[in-house]
């Protein structure tokens, strides 16, 4: 990574993150419906102090599915490695949580979705959707 992305962390957001969080996604989405449920998952990127990122995922209540339910970072900090890390330690965690398929949902004409192809998603495309899955590796 180069120098102005390299400093940055990903950690599991905790319940004071909430409000933060919320606004980042607001700006990263500005047009998107936020919604959350409880047990939802987020990871939080930050440099320094500031938060820079998210990814939230939802498991399905016997852990075997894990839907990716948004991935984002705000523009200035793109191009930096901070989304691949992002979905890397959200592949992790479901691995680690013995998740058995994640999914996610972008737009066909997203650049980000050729960053999830090379996390093992391959694509099934319903229109300008396209939902890609992933099988934990045996």
């Amino acid at each position: 990574m180069d120098g102005e992305g390299s400093i940055f962390q990903i950690r599991r957001a905790r319940k004071s993150d909430m409000q933060v969080l919320l606004q980042l996604i607001a700006a990263i989405f500005p047009s998107a419906r936020r919604r959350t449920k409880p047990g939802d998952i987020f990871l939080l990127a930050e440099r320094g102090s500031v938060p820079v990122g998210f990814c939230h995922m939802r498991l399905d209540e016997e852990k075997k599915r894990c839907y990716i339910a948004g991935l984002g970072v705000l523009a200035h900090y793109r191009e930096h490695g901070i989304g691949r890390r992002l979905m890397y330690e959200a592949v992790l965690f479901a691995d680690k949580m013995g998740v058995e398929t994640t999914t996610l949902k972008v737009r066909a004409l997203n650049t980000a979705s050729k960053l999830y192809l090379d996390f093992g998603f391959f694509e099934r495309r319903a229109g300008d959707t396209l939902t890609l899955v992933r099988k934990k590796p045996s």
